[in-house]
């Protein structure tokens, strides 16, 4: 099934808890990673860059395997605050806990002068201001502290 019409075919998977936040360039990107809420510890939801709800299907063995677009009207606006609250969340933590910059060689300074504002002019601008989502990518500080932040108090 097609997700989204256009060329832009990002996915969204968000944190239910607004936490956290990873875009995929495309469904099957987004496949190759195994056992999102396992292995981030909570409840995930997927959305695609025109803000419609995307619901998870999954094998007899709780794999997920496809994306279904929802009945409901997309609602960018209510996504974007949601990425809004992922990064103030972000911002909250690095702060706190600014060894998680470490790794990636930026001080927090820099981290936080870094920082996307997410004040584009739609949903697709601002997904493309926030990390890819890159398996094992130990360059972009944002994606590590993403990982770091997600579900922490």
């Amino acid at each position: 099934m097609t997700l989204n019409t256009g060329d832009d075919r990002r996915i969204l998977l968000i944190a239910a808890n607004d936490t956290f936040c990873h875009v995929h360039q495309n469904l099957a990107e987004l496949l190759t990673v195994a056992d999102h809420g396992e292995k981030l510890g909570g409840g995930v939801e997927f959305f695609d860059v025109t803000g419609r709800r995307l619901h998870p299907r999954f094998s007899a063995d709780w794999r997920l395997e496809d994306l279904q677009a929802g009945n409901d009207a997309a609602d960018p606006e209510a996504v974007r605050a949601r990425l809004r609250a992922v990064v103030s969340h972000l911002v909250r933590y690095v702060r706190d806990h600014p060894d998680v910059l470490a790794r990636s060689r930026i001080t927090l300074d820099e981290a936080l002068a870094r920082v996307p504002a997410l004040d584009g002019p739609d949903l697709s601008h601002d997904l493309s201001a926030l990390p890819d989502h890159l398996e094992h990518d130990s360059g972009n500080w944002m994606h590590n502290a993403m990982h770091a932040a997600g579900w922490a108090d």
